[in-house]
Order: structure tokens, then C-alpha cells, then sequence
């Protein structure tokens, strides 16, 4: 019992010290499984008790804050409400379709206080540890851009000549005549 007492008051500190960020949770209603929703509010509650800024909304009761919350408004219109429950960090959904382990609510208030540099979209598609988007255009695209500071036109990209492409309409021999497509 001591060990355990120790634990939680080792969280409120490490709670306490650190900025933590709020979490809102949005749950179903009716859950589709009742055990499971209920587990996950006792723990969810365990931790506000120890100093986690959490707030759960039920479908049912607390439809306005659906209705407020525009991410999750949005998934909700285009994923229909099976995606629930949803975890939002802010103004960004960081879990869905699950109910959020007490690992991760946590891990999702500690860091979510912090600013974070945001990694650029392919590099996030491809998975963790992405690098930032580079701040100017580089290579073929700077070149087009004139970011280069000469007059010369880019080197090494294909030679299209004079031709336009108008979405199939061009295929090389000038464009198509009116009434001809």
C-alpha cells in the first residue's frame, strides 16, 4: 500500500511540475460496449485525481460540445459516429476510433504543454522522425522560382517546347479547333 501511495504522489508532482495540456475526450452513447467505456472512465477519472486536465463528453448528454468542437464535428460527418470515442489535444485529434490508454492520456497532457516542431507531411506519412519542411524552396523548384538570383532558365528539366497541356486536350500539335475536343 505504501509502494502505491508513493506512485500517485510521484505523478502529482511529476503532474504539478510540468504544463500540462487538456485533453477532451469524446465519447458513444450507447457505448457499444459498456464494460469497456466504463473501465476507461475509471481510469480517466484516477487521473484527474491526480492532476490531469481531462474532459469527457457523451454522445447523448453533452451534444453541444459535438457540435462546438469542429474536428471532431467533421470526422463525425465524414467517418459517421463509429469513430467514436476521439481524443482531441487542443484542436487536433490524436486518437480515434479507440478509447485512449492511461499511458497515453498522459503521455498526450505531458507533451502536448510543450511546443513541438512540426515534422513535413511526407516525412509524417512515411512514420515517426520526419524532418521539417525546408523554409525556401530548393533545387528544380527554386530554379523556377528565380530563387537561384540568374537569368538562366533551369537545367535538367524536361524540354516541352512550345506545347501547352490542357488536361489531354494538347497532344502536340497546337491546340484543338473549336468544336473539336
Amino acid at each position: 500500500m505504501t509502494e502505491n501511495r508513493a506512485t500517485v504522489g510521484d505523478m502529482t508532482d511529476a503532474a504539478e511540475s510540468t504544463p500540462l495540456a487538456a485533453l477532451d475526450i469524446f465519447l458513444p452513447a450507447p457505448p457499444p460496449d459498456p464494460e469497456q467505456q466504463e473501465a476507461f472512465l475509471d481510469e480517466a477519472a484516477a487521473l484527474a485525481l491526480d492532476g490531469y486536465p481531462l474532459r469527457v463528453y457523451l454522445q447523448d448528454e453533452d451534444a453541444w460540445a459535438f457540435e462546438e468542437c469542429d474536428p471532431v464535428r467533421e470526422l463525425l460527418a465524414s467517418a459517421g459516429p463509429a469513430v467514436l470515442p476521439v481524443t482531441v489535444l487542443g484542436l487536433e485529434i490524436v486518437a480515434s476510433w479507440v478509447y485512449p490508454s492511461t499511458a497515453q492520456m498522459k503521455r498526450f497532457a505531458e507533451q502536448g504543454g510543450s511546443p513541438r516542431e512540426r515534422p513535413s507531411a511526407a516525412a509524417a506519412a512515411c512514420g515517426p522522425g520526419g524532418e521539417p519542411l525546408p523554409r525556401e524552396a530548393s533545387g528544380f523548384a527554386a530554379q523556377l522560382l528565380g530563387a537561384g538570383g540568374g537569368t538562366q532558365p533551369p537545367v535538367g528539366g524536361p524540354d516541352i517546347g512550345g506545347r501547352r497541356n490542357l488536361m489531354g486536350g494538347d497532344v502536340g500539335d497546337g491546340l484543338p479547333e473549336p468544336g473539336r475536343s
